[in-house]
């Protein structure tokens, strides 16, 4: 907590007990968590460290007659806008809302498609307005929006304990596969967001193995065309994207099964090894574009514990001796790591806390415009004294050359300066409530 700033002459044990009553408040950050097979909404009282309420989790799709379907996205973020209603009854009012989706995503602010998911490849979800039903029903709550990756990475940075650190990347692999950037403690934004996931990639050439398989050419080269289709599918010059060689379609493609059987396929199937090759395309080019302190690879394919040394192995490899860091080499367990959130048992993991990060601070951001708003209103009434101040100094001058009308301007003095006195107490508790409200980056 930032200490108390010295304010000269003011009754500084008022403010501390003001500061006082603003920590006791109860602040509820709402995380919402948008993903291809299921939203998650989560309440937790803080954030660092979070202490969870009450969550609940709607699925995307639904069981009618034997089959299962999917939702109308309106009808999934329709429940989890009412859940969060229904919680403010019981719990008390939101301090703020973090969503994070999966995108692609609107994130400026001046765009008429801002909230919401635009070109995504999940069918039925294309153009989503995701922000809008949340702030028609929260008018008075400050509500974010980012990308899922995005914010994962950033939360990496504040709490995922990889120490001093300035910048992070979030590499998720599953359905789909994500890229987020950190740095300077801030997503990484720009005309769009990443969307490292669909960069080109050389196809995996298999050395030195002995069988066949039907996803690899005579000469071992991987045949497999690629499911994304934005890229390897495109109509005019196709080309392998990461994403639509190494998700989780991509995989069972190669195996001929269906993808819920993934989790029975072998350790030592080649497969896991042409997967590897590509995510350590993906991290090589993160390094020579960003050249984050960590990279963090998530998601529901990297449960598969074998994957992540063959990913360090392609990726020095790819490296050659171009970078002679440590970090790069004999040290690769440190920069290409798995989500230390990946242990937490219950919902808390690294999506969810990176709504958390998110509805936190536009929570401060929030209230930093309503300290800024009362400096606007100190700075006129300063202005409106010092003019009063002027006028009483006339009216003095002209008292003493016995003019009637003085009284009425010292009387004017008077109403300015307690005017200024009333915005000063009001500016000051501002002041030591956005303060009290920083959040410490853990060491």
């Amino acid at each position: 907590m930032a200490s108390l700033p010295n304010f000269d002459r003011l009754n500084t044990e008022f403010y501390r007990n003001q500061e006082k009553a603003h920590l006791e408040q109860r602040l509820l950050f709402a995380s919402v968590e948008g993903g291809g097979q299921s939203w998650l909404c989560l309440v937790s009282e803080g954030v660092n460290p979070p202490k969870a309420i009450d969550s609940k989790r709607f699925y995307t799709t639904e069981k009618k007659d034997g089959k299962t379907v999917p939702r109308k996205p309106s009808a999934v973020i329709k429940d989890c806008v009412q859940w969060l209603q229904s919680f403010e009854k019981r719990e008390g009012k939101l301090a703020s809302i973090g969503i994070v989706s999966f995108g692609p995503c609107d994130l400026n602010h001046a765009s008429e498609h801002y909230g919401k998911i635009t070109t995504t490849p999940k069918e039925g979800w294309q153009f989503t307005s995701v922000v809008q039903p949340f702030q028609t029903a929260f008018r008075n709550v400050p509500i974010g929006f980012d990308t899922d990756v995005n914010m994962v990475a950033v939360s990496e940075y504040m709490y995922g304990g990889h120490g001093e650190i300035t910048s992070s990347s979030y590499i998720t692999v599953g359905t789909g596969i994500g890229v987020g950037m950190c740095t300077n403690g801030k997503p990484v934004h720009g005309m769009v967001h990443p969307e490292g996931g669909h960069i080109r990639v050389p196809r995996y050439h298999a050395i030195g193995l002995d069988k066949k398989l039907p996803w690899l050419d005579e000469k071992g080269v991987d045949n497999y065309q690629g499911n994304c289709k934005f890229h390897c599918k495109k109509p005019m010059v196709p080309f392998p994207c990461v994403e639509g060689m190494a998700n989780s379609d991509a995989i069972a493609d190669r195996l001929g099964i269906d993808k819920a059987q993934l989790p029975d396929a072998p350790d030592d199937d080649p497969v896991w090894d042409c997967v590897a090759y590509y995510l350590a395309q993906l991290c090589m080019s993160i390094t020579f574009l960003m050249s984050p302190e960590v990279i963090v690879i998530g998601g529901g394919v990297m449960k598969r514990k074998t994957l992540l040394p063959l990913i360090r192995k392609h990726f020095q490899n790819l490296l050659g001796d171009y970078f002679k860091n440590d970090i790069y080499h004999k040290d690769v367990d440190k920069y290409i790591v798995r989500s230390k959130f990946d242990a937490v048992k219950g919902d808390v993991h690294a999506g969810v806390m990176g709504g958390l990060e998110l509805a936190r601070r536009v929570y401060e951001l929030s209230d930093k415009s309503r300290l800024r708003a009362q400096q606007l209103k100190i700075e006129q009434l300063n202005e409106i004294l010092m003019e009063k101040s002027r006028m009483a100094k006339k009216a003095i001058a002209l008292g003493a050359a016995g003019e009637p009308s003085s009284r009425s301007y010292v009387d004017d003095f008077i109403r300015g300066f307690g005017m200024l006195a009333m915005g000063l107490g009001i500016g000051v508790g501002a002041a030591l409530a956005a303060s009290s409200l920083t959040a410490k980056k853990d060491k």
